[in-house]
Formats: C-alpha cells, sequence, structure tokens
C-alpha cells in the first residue's frame, strides 16, 4: 500500500539517521576510552581504532530499540507538525491501521536485529577481544586461521577455541626435547580452569620414540601452564553477545555440570524478546504522539522518544538484575517490561478498553 510505503520510508530514514548518530557518538567515546590503553604491549592507535571498528556492529544491535523508538517519534512528529498525520486520520485511516503501517516496518527491523545479533555481531566482537588481548598481552604468540598459538618453555600449545567461563577447546599440545625433536602430542577436547588448576578432558596423547608410536586414552588430567585465565576470560565473548545456538549449547553444558547457567539463560531470553522490545518501542511513538498532538516541537519529540529509549533500557537492566539476585525465573525478569509496554499500547490502541474501564467505574461510583 502507498500509505505503508510513505510511513515506511519516513522511519526507516529517521531510525538509520538515529542510529548513525548514536553509533558514532558512543563509539568516538569509546574510542577516548581505547587511547588510555596505548603503549602497553602491542597496543597502539591503530589497533585501538580497529578495536573500536570492529565494535560498532555491537554498538548498532544494543542501540537498535533507542533508534528505532527517536526515528519513529521524529518520522510521525513531523508528520503532525506538517498536518500530514491528521489528514491522514481524516482520510478514515484509524490508528489501529496506523500501527499496522508501523508493524510492518517493525518487523523489517526486527528482522535486522535478528541477523545483527546471530550472525555479525558474535563474530565482530570475538574478534575484537582477541585482537586486542593479542595486542596488550606477550603471553599468546600470535593467532591464525588455526586458532592461538603460545609457548610454554619446550611446549607449543594450539588453543582451536575460546569458551565463555575460564573453558577452551581443541587443545593441541606438542612436546619437543632439547633436539627440538617432537616427543608427544597431546589433543585434549576441552579444557577448564578451576581452582587454580587447569584440568584437560578427554584427551589422546601420542607418545614418539625412535622404536616406536604409541597412543593413550585419559578421562581427565591436571594441566601446568603458563597460561593466565584472565587472558580467557577477556578473549571469550560475553553471553549477551554469543548467538542463540552458542547460548544454548552452552546452557546445557552448564546444567549437566550442575553450574549456575542464570546469566546464560537471562541473555537468551534477551535476545528472544528483542525483536519484540523494537516493535512495542516503534507502537508506543503513536500513542505518545497522539496524546501530545501538534504541540510539541521536533526538539522535543527527539528529546521524548530519547529518554523514552533510555528509560526502557534501563528497566530492562535493572530488571535483570533482580533476576540475578532474588531468583526470578529468567524469563519473567527479562521479558516484564517489554510485556507491559505491549499490554499498554493494546489497551492505549483498542477502544473497547478504554471504554469497558468507563464503564466499570461508572457503575462502581452508582450508588
Amino acid at each position: 500500500m502507498i500509505l505503508d510505503r510513505y510511513i515506511g520510508q519516513r522511519i526507516l530514514t529517521a531510525s538509520a539517521m538515529t542510529l548513525f548518530t548514536l553509533t558514532a557518538v558512543f563509539s568516538f567515546f569509546a574510542l577516548v576510552d581505547q587511547l588510555g590503553d596505548t603503549g602497553r604491549g602491542d597496543y597502539g592507535v591503530m589497533q585501538a581504532i580497529q578495536y573500536v571498528l570492529l565494535t560498532i556492529p555491537r554498538l548498532s544491535y544494543e542501540l537498535f530499540p533507542i533508534a528505532t523508538v527517536i526515528g519513529s517519534m521524529t518520522a510521525l512528529g513531523i508528520l503532525a507538525n506538517s498536518s500530514e498525520l491528521t489528514v491522514i486520520r481524516t482520510a478514515g485511516i484509524s490508528q489501529k491501521r496506523l500501527a499496522y503501517s508501523l508493524l510492518k516496518i517493525g518487523v523489517v527491523f526486527a528482522v535486522i536485529s535478528i541477523l545483527m545479533g546471530e550472525m555479525i555481531v558474535p563474530i565482530a566482537e570475538q574478534n575484537a577481544k582477541q585482537k586486542r588481548s593479542i595486542a596488550l598481552n606477550q603471553q599468546i604468540g600470535m593467532k591464525s586461521k588455526y586458532g592461538f598459538w603460545l609457548r610454554d618453555g619446550n611446549h607449543y600449545i594450539n588453543i582451536r577455541k575460546i569458551l565463555p567461563g575460564n573453558r577452551i577447546g581443541e587443545i593441541y599440545i606438542y612436546a619437543f626435547d632439547e633436539d627440538r625433536q617432537l616427543q608427544s602430542n597431546i589433543f585434549a577436547k576441552h579444557a577448564a580452569y578451576n581452582q587454580g588448576q587447569w584440568v584437560l578432558h578427554d584427551i589422546l596423547k601420542t607418545e614418539i620414540t625412535e622404536k616406536q608410536i604409541t597412543n593413550k586414552r585419559y578421562a581427565t588430567a591436571e594441566w601446568d601452564v603458563l597460561l593466565d585465565p584472565e587472558i580467557i576470560s577477556r578473549v571469550a565473548i560475553e553471553p549477551q553477545y554469543l548467538s542463540t545456538y552458542d547460548l544454548i549449547n552452552y546452557m546445557g553444558y552448564l546444567e549437566v555440570n550442575n553450574q549456575n547457567s542464570k546469566q546464560y539463560a537471562q541473555a537468551f531470553w534477551s535476545k528472544i524478546i528483542n525483536p519484540f522490545a523494537i516493535m512495542g518501542m516503534m507502537l508506543l511513538s503513536i500513542c505518545v504522539v497522539r496524546c501530545e498532538g501538534r504541540s510539541m516541537q521536533l526538539g522535543q519529540r527527539i528529546f521524548m522518544g530519547a529518554l523514552i529509549g533510555i528509560v526502557f533500557h534501563f528497566v530492562n537492566q535493572v530488571s535483570g538484575y533482580f533476576g540475578i539476585i532474588y531468583g526470578v525465573s529468567s524469563f519473567l525478569s527479562i521479558c516484564l517490561p517489554t510485556i507491559v509496554v505491549l499490554a499498554y499500547i493494546c489497551y492505549s490502541l483498542n477502544p473497547v478498553f478504554p471504554k469497558y474501564y468507563a464503564y466499570l467505574t461508572k457503575k462502581i461510583a452508582k450508588p
């Protein structure tokens, strides 16, 4: 429909400009913060700029709900101030039909957000952390397409996967003698750092001598290596930036090993509810513009949109922390703010609820 395309183009343009502006501002402050670490190890100005550029997808993903509500408020505000919104309503377009138009572009924004959160953000964030960690720390020698390489005496270690929670996966350990002859090769499916000690799991050890090659298998074994677990935590991507698939896999691992998976469960539900939050923020702009009409200037609408987005983001964060502290269900603590917003939108846009409420109020007040 022509109306849907017209409103969608306005909102898309305003939201894209808002997202670009917010991302640029936050990236600038991030760069200023990173410049404080320049001079440590091999971390220079170019490495700081590279790190900030790689974190732009993550910033955009976090700012997406705020940008959509500001963009929607701005676009609808321009239509209201120019009387175009009044003409649209006079032509017989109801609030519900207008909300449907916004919902269409909201679905597009939600799909973009999902693609960013599942495909772009995890890869970019992991690369950013890895490059920064390698530049700041001399313990990790290099990173190639085959993972990290480091040296511990006569042992050369290849780590293919960096996992959350001080864990690493697919470890290859090559031991050489003083004559640089290969003595043994150890492969472990994964390793975990517990109580000050690295422990290897599912191990295959190949011992090489002049006469023969023997293979031995072990379930677990302690691993004495000068590998600081802080480096692993710096390189490992945080739960909220993992893909949904990785979150499900890691929650399964934690539950099998009787470990607390609350933080990862909250990150999972946050990813599920985020598209609905984006659409809810867009629909909320209809309620605000309708209430204010043409009385607000464009700058005031932008400020109002920014305030709504920031408050919603703050409430989301507080609700999540309350869920962790007081043991509230992850689904409830993460989804409750969005559910409240969607419920308010349904109440505001559907005239049945206000009329029924007024009817009940009148009945109760009647003696």
